[in-house]
């Protein structure tokens, strides 16, 4: 028994190459010659040298890498440009390394020596190491389609481009929106009824600033102006540092006491109005004008009254908040260009007074430090969020960031809180730089990124589910605000990272001749399926929310992630229909939700709302069109899929082709109303595969589609 149990725990080696055939069909080998498959099979049995691969210590390829770089210098001008670009491949990106996620960097392809081990004893190095592919990354078909390719652009209603972000939700819509209307109809997409930035509400003011006073008559009561003030801290307080409390309040009483009326500064008065206007906007649901916004009067005011930035840089912290509370204002607004720019102004504030720094100075109290690190983290996730929601790159790398998180007063909720806040920012960054940047043009880096993203995901995952949990199994259970932004956050980030496949496979289907099967099994079809359980808990979420009258009908997050969730749902649909044979329609819950928002006054929400039943109109003729050759997937295709078309441990039937090679889908047992853990989020990540062309892009002949889906 001794001996046994020592057998049981012995560490047993792996094969140290594998034979042609396992390999190609990526299937264990003993590596012996002949090996144990082919001689089941009594096939012949060959090893082929070339494919042998060693490892090597990470000095030595350092080594090499200087090397390279040294050489760089040394060739002629023709060659200069290839060889810093496979320099520039070979050199990790710290950046990385520095965000406090254990990741490796997307266009850096790991080698031997960094990928973790599988249990199994049997597989071989060589396999191992074919899994994962070459150096070089031109030699796969497959790009972010978002990314790749020319700049798109949409005319709006006055004749004026709109560029199509990349990473913008609107964005993503209108492409989808335009690309299936000119292949539907052959003619572009009218503007008409369409939603355009900054063209649903009237501030009611040409932009000029004359020599304005500030004007009390417009102010609200005291008491009046506290419930604002309040519903302020209680909306956007758990997310975003707004104003100092304290700092705030003594001006506030000041301001109301008639002899110490003279002591508040000049900008407080600035900021007393934007706060105000967020106010009114939040609790007042229907103007007397239905295109002009709730305090659309204060904020007016407000801007009219705010001195140029070289004023405004002598008195930096102040002035980072008011431009925090103006710019979240118009992102409400739909008027997201110049929000963009105005947190974009905040932010080069915060950079010139070191707020991204670890702040020591004796000159600042330890209060004084704490309200700094609070102004910082608060720009950095608002030019997240709108950095996302724009398009565009993200302004500050991680690697300059070194700054603490505020501490709270030792309050660990709210602490914890803010630490799940910002790592979903940072992940943020990482999209918008790997999976919309430049790795996303680069075939195998582009894969790369969305590994190392929701490796990142992963990290928060189990920690947001354990700092704030959400019980939506019981319809009578309360849901708090602060736990719901924060699973939703982390949603919106799954979908924002394996959309662009969502979206490549639906353009493979209106250019594809005949139909494109979509195989059963491999990790594709698990990230389809996280796609599209992040999209149906977010909407679960929301309910929820609408339920319990917490929706935010003016604060513009619940209505993207309304809008994201729509989107994936609809293109799911097409792409792959049994990833929703299990789920109610979730349209019409949508609907409910975006007339929710409208019946508060969001006119923005009724836009939203036409443009996606036009939306869906489009596409559901596109897809019934016979023109595309899209034809209804025979009946014992469906039904194999209900009866378990994939076979133990998620592998998908042999049809015979080279397509059909042996998949696993890491989460066939998984059922997406349990939801998703970390280490689930990580066996995907660690299932893709950078060696081959997915073979879900490439169409095969309509007899060998057993085991595939329409």
């Amino acid at each position: 028994m001794e001996d046994a149990g020592q057998q049981d725990h012995r560490v047993r080696k792996r094969a140290p190459n594998a034979c042609s055939r396992c390999r190609q069909q990526k299937i264990k080998c003993s590596g012996t010659a002949p090996c144990g498959q082919c001689s089941k099979k009594n096939l012949a049995c060959n090893f082929d040298s070339e494919h042998h691969k060693i490892l090597v210590t990470r000095e030595f390829l350092t080594s090499l890498e200087r090397q390279a770089g040294l050489s760089h210098h040394r060739h002629d001008s023709g060659n200069s440009a290839h060889e810093s670009n496979i320099a520039a491949r070979l050199s990790p990106d710290r950046t990385y390394m520095q965000q406090g996620f254990d990741v490796e960097p997307p266009h850096r392809l790991p080698t031997p020596a960094h990928l973790p081990r599988s249990n199994d004893d049997t597989q071989s190095d060589a396999e191992l190491d074919d899994s994962r592919g070459e150096s070089t990354v031109t030699d796969l078909p497959f790009t972010n389609p978002l990314v790749s390719g020319s700049s798109e652009y949409v005319t709006d209603r006055k004749g004026e481009p709109s560029y199509l972000g990349t990473s913008s939700n609107w964005g993503f819509g209108r492409r989808i929106l335009s690309n299936a209307h000119e292949r539907l109809y052959g003619t572009s997409l009218p503007p008409a009824s369409l939603i355009f930035e900054g063209q649903t509400y009237d501030l009611g003011w040409d932009g000029r600033r004359s020599c304005a006073e500030f004007d009390e008559a417009a102010l609200p009561t005291s008491d009046f102006a506290l419930f604002l003030i309040n519903a302020v801290k209680f909306h956007c307080g758990q997310l975003f540092h707004l104003f100092d409390e304290q700092d705030f309040m003594r001006n506030f009483s000041n301001f109301h006491s008639p002899t110490q009326r003279a002591e508040c500064p000049e900008l407080w008065h600035i900021h007393y109005l934007l706060i105000l206007a967020l106010g009114k906007a939040l609790i007042v649901r229907v103007g007397q004008e239905p295109r002009r916004p709730p305090g659309a009067d204060l904020y007016v005011q407000a801007m009219k009254l705010l001195p140029e930035n070289m004023y405004l840089c002598r008195d930096l912290i102040p002035s980072i908040e008011i431009l925090c509370c103006a710019s979240l204002y118009l992102q409400c607004l739909d008027i997201r260009s110049t929000a963009y720019s105005v947190v974009g102004a905040a932010m080069r504030m915060a950079l010139v007074a070191g707020l991204h720094t670890d702040i020591k100075n004796r000159h600042k109290s330890e209060p004084e430090r704490e309200r700094c690190r609070e102004i910082w983290w608060t720009v950095y996730i608002l030019d997240c969020h709108l950095s996302s929601l724009m398009g565009a790159p993200i302004a500050i790398g991680e690697q300059d960031i070194s700054v603490q998180l505020p501490s709270f007063g030792g309050v660990a909720q709210k602490s914890l809180a803010l630490s799940i806040h910002v790592k979903l920012a940072k992940t943020t960054t990482l999209i918008l730089r790997t999976v919309y940047g430049e790795e996303g043009r680069m075939d195998r880096r582009f894969l790369a990124s969305i590994k190392a993203a929701l490796k990142c995901l992963a990290s928060v995952n189990d920690e947001r589910n354990s700092g704030f949990p959400l019980d939506l199994k019981k319809s009578s259970s309360s849901i708090s605000r602060l736990s719901a932004y924060l699973h939703l956050f982390h949603h919106q980030c799954i979908m924002l990272t394996i959309r662009p496949l969502l979206y490549a496979l639906w353009q493979k289907r209106l250019e594809a001749p005949a139909p494109l099967p979509v195989t059963l099994g491999g990790s594709v079809r698990s990230l389809l399926r996280i796609c599209v359980a992040s999209a149906n808990e977010a909407i679960r979420i929301l309910i929820a929310l609408q339920a319990q009258s917490l929706l935010e009908s003016f604060i513009p997050f619940d209505l993207e992630s309304t809008w994201s969730c729509a989107l994936v749902l609809l293109l799911a649909k097409l792409v792959d229909p049994s990833l929703l044979r299990k789920e109610e329609s979730c349209m019409p819950k949508i609907h409910s939700i975006l007339d929710e928002m409208v019946s508060r006054g969001n006119l923005i929400a009724g836009l939203r709302k036409i443009e996606l039943q036009q939306l869906d109109e489009t596409l559901t003729t596109l897809h019934n069109s016979a023109s595309l050759g899209l034809i209804t997937a025979p009946d014992s295709i469906g039904q194999s899929f209900e009866e378990g078309a994939l076979g133990g441990g998620g592998v998908v039937r042999d049809v015979g082709s080279s397509h059909s090679q042996m998949q696993f889908e890491p989460l066939h047992d998984w059922n997406s109303e349990e939801g998703l853990s970390g280490d689930q989020l990580i066996a995907v990540a660690d299932s893709l595969d950078f060696a081959t062309p997915p073979d879900w892009l490439s169409a095969v002949p309509l007899g060998q589609l057993d085991g595939y889906l329409y």
